[in-house]
């Protein structure tokens, strides 16, 4: 490399947005790896990807836009192959009779754009695009996989006969089970850099829909055309992964995979349920990361809270439980907990469905119904190994709750978790359990119901305002100066506006006036208003907390709290 281009390169850097000399320096000069000048630039994190399209455009003299696949011609796209385009990040944009816009954002790939002109044939109007622009439009066009998917289709006739039963292969096909295995794998791992929590596998009449449940949202996965067609190797792939019988498509089945994705451990819990189109298949992802952090600081409770956990904490026994629907961060909560007060002086053991993560410190039990271990008999076990604070997953039924009860009695704390919709009404779900109201009363310290609320985009995040009228109908605590954010939708967040989650809290402690009502079988509407009057913040309250805070929107927190509101004007 001349050091005259040397000196332009750390000019355009600079511009770019890499503020240290030094670093522009080092960035300017070419890969010893044999990696893409361009792609080792980015990569490194340190420039503007937007800025530095603009520069190389300028230096190169070849104009840069923005790109939407919406405004993109789709007849285009058949005048490159899939794998190439994905290979080397050209996009075909619009065929003109007499030439063709490709769009790329790696000027320095002089290779791929000589193959590019020879596969067109015709000549080539070049565009420079941001890097998340292109990939973006890539998932979106072309679908997840798609570049696996032209070799499936390429063994169409294999697979064909593979799926029939018929032993005979052609082998001068490309291996159809080799390209499924990656299609399968490339579905998995978009899903966790999207970081979907759930993979949804479902069949359609004419059609095989994929989808990824983000921050709670469920999301259609753009997945390449005539998918529907290789519906059951897909499925079968997956039970394969999971250790299921892909003879048996009758009935439901369980499974696991687990998986290893960078540094972390992916633990996928598979079900499948027979459909009148076929199999559906669901994954949940959850990923075991050794650096898992819980404790307070994660919980972000308001100091009331915060002050109201550390005294429930620190009883010597009684329980403690965490209601809300699935995925409403139960687990997360209770592991906070026990990680604040887990020491060498206290034995805690845990008997959970499955064990989610793993804490340091901690026996923790796997549930296995099929050979007898349910969480009754897990429990039972548990009070023989003296411990000091216990944590059942889940009290589903009389049994589990009885033992929990006479645990608690005998001095343990004890944690676990009910699908209540809002605090208070776990009373009543004990006492439909069949507990006794007076065990009840003396035994249980608090119910924390909790939901988790999407969190503003800090990339694309910009000041709102609401009108008075509006603020006040929902119930929201008018106060002068208030600022309230929203995000505008981005690449970072898949044009939500939303990026992670927190959690909204319900907190409930037990005290003289409840038990009282409790042992007389007060209705849930009395027992919601006793909780009221001494204190109890609601859902929606600790919701607005977080919109003052600039974390939610108003929207976002009565979407999630709506239910429960509703649920209290019908009492």
């Amino acid at each position: 490399m001349s050091s005259a281009l040397r000196n332009n390169l750390v000019e355009l850097l600079v511009a770019s947005g890499c503020e240290n000399p030094d670093d522009a320096a080092k960035l300017a000069s070419t890969p010893a790896n044999g990696e893409s000048w361009t792609v080792h630039v980015l990569n490194s994190g340190k420039v503007d990807e937007a800025r530095f399209a603009r520069q190389l455009g300028a230096m190169f003299k070849t104009p840069v836009e923005t790109i939407a696949a919406e405004r993109i011609d789709r007849k285009a796209l058949s005048l490159l192959p899939s794998k190439f385009v994905f290979k080397h990040h050209i996009l075909p944009l619009e065929a003109r009779e007499d030439r063709v816009r490709l769009a790329t954002y790696d000027v320095f790939n002089g290779v791929a754009r000589r193959l590019a002109e020879q596969l067109v044939g015709k000549k080539i109007e070049w565009l420079l695009v941001p890097r998340s622009q292109l990939l973006r439009a890539l998932k979106t066009l072309y679908g997840v996989g798609a570049e696996a998917f032209d070799e499936i289709l390429k063994a169409k006739g294999t697979f064909e006969s593979m799926d029939q039963g018929v032993q005979a292969m052609d082998l001068s096909a490309e291996d159809p089970e080799a390209s499924v295995v990656k299609f399968v794998n490339q579905i998995i791992r978009e899903a966790l850099f999207e970081r979907a929590t759930d993979i949804h596998v479902e069949p359609l009449e004419n059609d095989l829909r994929i989808r990824y449940r983000i921050d709670g949202i469920l999301h259609a996965v753009a997945v390449p055309q005539q998918l529907r067609m290789l519906q059951s190797a897909i499925i079968s792939r997956l039970k394969v992964m999971a250790h299921m019988d892909i003879a048996e498509k009758r009935l439901p089945q369980d499974g696991r995979i687990n998986l290893q994705h960078g540094e972390s451990s992916i633990d996928v819990r598979v079900s499948t349920i027979p459909t009148v189109n076929g199999e559906s298949i669901s994954l949940r992802l959850l990923t075991r990361n050794e650096t898992q952090e819980f404790g307070f600081e994660r919980l972000d409770l308001s100091e009331k809270q915060a002050a109201l956990v550390r005294v429930l904490l620190a009883q010597p026994n009684g329980i403690i439980l965490v209601t809300g629907p699935t995925g409403s961060g139960k687990s997360t909560s209770l592991y906070s907990f026990l990680s604040s007060i887990n020491s060498v002086q206290r034995r805690i053991i845990t008997v959970e469905e499955p064990v989610e993560y793993r804490l340091a410190g901690v026996s923790q039990i796997d549930v296995k119904p099929d050979i007898g271990l349910t969480f009754a008999n897990g429990l039972r076990a548990i009070l023989r190994q003296d411990p000091n604070v216990v944590m059942v997953g889940e009290i589903r039924d009389f049994e589990t709750s009885e033992i929990a009860i006479r645990a608690a009695m005998t001095g343990h704390l004890v944690f676990s978790t009910l699908h209540t919709n809002d605090a208070v009404t776990g009373i009543t779900r004990l006492l439909d359990m069949g507990i006794e109201p007076f065990l009840l009363a003396s035994t249980v310290r608090a119910f924390i119901a909790q939901r988790l609320v999407r969190t503003v985009c800090a990339d694309c995040a910009e000041e709102v305002d609401y009108l008075p009228d509006y603020l006040t109908e929902i119930g929201f605590p008018v106060s002068m100066g208030s600022r309230f954010k929203r995000g505008k939708g981005c690449d970072s967040c898949r044009q939500t506006g939303y990026r992670g989650r927190a959690a909204i809290y319900e907190l409930c402690a037990i005290n003289e006036n409840l038990r009282r009502l409790i042992i007389r079988k007060a209705t849930g509407s009395e027992l919601k208003a006793r909780a009221v009057l001494d204190g109890m913040d609601s859902l929606r309250l600790d919701g607005w907390r977080r919109v003052l805070k600039g974390q939610t929107t108003i929207e976002e927190v009565v979407r999630v709290t709506q239910a429960d509101e509703l649920l209290a004007e019908t009492d």
